[in-house]
């Protein structure tokens, strides 16, 4: 029996290590799992950018519907602010009707009325963003108006803020002042009946 190469890698079959017939067999395999993988990978890509895109629209939506709530609210208190100023310039006139015996007098008031109209009559026109750009502009082109204007705006805010909680202090002061005074006048009952 002679060695014949042709017959040696023959005889070593499938699981013999050696020649180029093992390669070969691990060659496919390998280059399978790397498309499987390549196949996940890219899948999993496209899951977590579809993913993304759905918080990014979710965000976006609720993002939209605060602000839509938002300018709602903006909205209504520009609404009550409007209608402040046009109580307050109607109080103005019932006041200028008190000067009808200083005729000068009377004619500044009724013209102040007016003027405030016209802011109240502005701010129901008017959106929130142009209410804004007036403002900006203002305070660009008169800046120590704009701070003197602001100054006393805090100043009349805090003078509002004291006033109403000083209100309903003193109304709770003088409930528990009441309910002292009861439960004192029934501690003196009870001390005479002994």
């Amino acid at each position: 029996m002679t060695n014949n190469p042709s017959q040696s890698g023959a005889q070593r079959g499938p699981g013999s290590s050696g020649g180029s017939s093992g390669k070969g067999q691990n060659g496919p395999s390998s280059s399978n799992m790397r498309e499987q993988l390549t196949n996940a990978a890219r899948d999993g890509v496209r899951e977590v950018k579809a993913q993304t895109a759905n918080v990014t629209e979710s965000v976006k939506d609720v993002a939209s519907q605060a602000g839509d709530k938002l300018m709602t609210s903006v909205e209504d208190q520009k609404a009550a602010g409007a209608d402040f100023v046009g109580d307050m310039a109607g109080a103005i006139r019932r006041a200028a009707k008190e000067f009808s015996t200083v005729p000068q007098a009377a004619q500044y008031i009724r013209l102040a009325a007016d003027q405030i109209e016209g802011v109240s009559s502005a701010f129901r026109k008017r959106d929130v963003g142009q209410l804004f750009a007036d403002v900006q502009g203002f305070a660009r082109r008169q800046p120590t108006a704009f701070l003197g204007a602001a100054v006393l705006a805090g100043f009349a805010a805090i003078r509002f803020l004291k006033t109403s909680t000083a209100s309903s202090g003193s109304s709770a002061a003088r409930g528990r002042s009441y309910g002292e005074d009861r439960s004192s006048v029934g501690d003196r009952s009870s001390q005479h009946r002994s």
